[in-house]
């Protein structure tokens, strides 16, 4: 029970991949790995504190990657994204228990084309982030990040995370190159979660060339691409899990929309469901409103700054939207989040406790104390 009062599963932080992680990868990789390196840096370029937390309180053994390293990102990182005792520390500290954790993803690996350098890359990271968590697998959980440039590729190392590194979900972006992700080249991927039980947790993003042109082809700054990505992105994934049908075609599927806030669920799904109720001849994959599919299958998460969450357990109660700390963005209110969630006014103890633990806990099958959210 975490010191507020509650038990929580942060549903969406981020980190767990030690330091010097792409020296791993296979030489013949290795001057890829260094492009890559190159092009997050160039990512995270504009976003305060090069895209992580510089004003934490009461840090514990604060670490920086070196500035020149050619195989680090470069932005000031604190320790909890490395190391598995400061990362335990820091969960204490905001009251969080478990935390599942998102590895990096712009989306830069697929966008340099190059299948088994992507493949490659994953299977490196993953296995970094396995030996971080086993510091603490009761408390660590992992997704997954596959090379979905290459579908058979990705269920391969799904299967290989999940079945042998027990990872409880995977990650994808919201589309991957020029493809929805209702493109019928991925359904061997969600029949691969499906046939495993992990969810498919589509993450927000939006700097990685050609991962979200609606913003990176229109907006010249930061402030307008991030603040444009992670909705809009969430709600293009969201059409395609229903609307395009994948939800149909996996009746057993879990989806999570990481990342993109929650005000704008009511209106799209309302709006989904018109149309499809005015031209179903457009939608044959579907025999049912979009939002039918996402009821008891599709979860949000929310950040403490998401002030419009009542809207959405008003219109579809309290089951669907997780806590996630996103922990160490820049944007993000470590080492508060938990407890300005706790002290809001306008959540009461039953959407509380389906928030911190109820919903994150059947969306990735975690084990969560009994109370009466579940």
């Amino acid at each position: 029970m975490g010191r507020f009062g509650h038990y929580v599963i942060d549903a969406d932080g981020h980190g767990g991949e030690p330091l010097g992680w792409g020296r791993r990868i296979a030489p013949r990789h290795q001057a890829k790995m260094r492009e890559y390196v190159a092009r997050m840096k160039a990512h995270y370029t504009g976003l305060p504190g090069g895209g992580m937390k510089v004003d934490a309180a009461a840090p514990s053994a604060p670490g920086t990657a070196p500035a020149g390293d050619e195989f680090e990102f470069g932005a000031p990182m604190r320790a909890g994204m490395y190391d598995p005792a400061a990362r335990l520390a820091d969960m204490d500290l905001e009251g969080i228990d478990v935390a599942v954790l998102y590895p990096p993803g712009s989306g830069e690996e697929w966008a340099m084309g190059d299948v088994e350098f992507a493949s490659a890359l994953c299977r490196t990271l993953n296995d970094a982030r396995a030996e971080f968590a086993s510091r603490a697998p009761d408390r660590l959980k992992l997704v997954a990040k596959l090379p979905m440039i290459e579908p058979v590729l990705a269920v391969e190392e799904l299967e290989r995370c999940v079945t042998e590194l027990g990872f409880v979900g995977i990650v994808t972006a919201t589309h991957i190159r020029d493809k929805n992700l209702d493109d019928p080249s991925f359904d061997v991927v969600w029949a691969a979660a499906q046939r495993l039980g992990v969810p498919v947790c589509a993450h927000g993003g939006g700097q990685a060339p050609g991962q979200t042109p609606f913003a990176t082809s229109r907006f010249a700054t930061r402030l307008g691409i991030h603040a444009i990505t992670h909705p809009v992105g969430g709600m293009h994934a969201v059409y395609c899990f229903t609307v395009g049908g994948i939800l149909h075609r996996f009746p057993q599927l879990r989806v999570g929309f990481m990342e993109a806030g929650v005000g704008w669920l009511p209106f799209w799904l309302e709006r989904l469901d018109e149309h499809w109720e005015r031209m179903p001849e457009q939608a044959p994959q579907i025999d049912r409103p979009p939002s039918e599919y996402f009821r008891g299958r599709c979860y949000l998460t929310a950040e403490p700054g998401d002030r419009t969450l009542p809207w959405v357990t008003q219109a579809f109660g309290p089951d669907v939207v997780c806590y996630a700390s996103d922990y160490y963005h820049w944007d993000s209110e470590f080492p508060d989040s938990v407890k300005i969630f706790a002290e809001r006014s306008d959540l009461d103890a039953r959407a509380l406790e389906h928030l911190f633990a109820a919903n994150a806990a059947r969306l990735y099958r975690l084990r969560a104390p009994k109370s009466s959210a579940t």
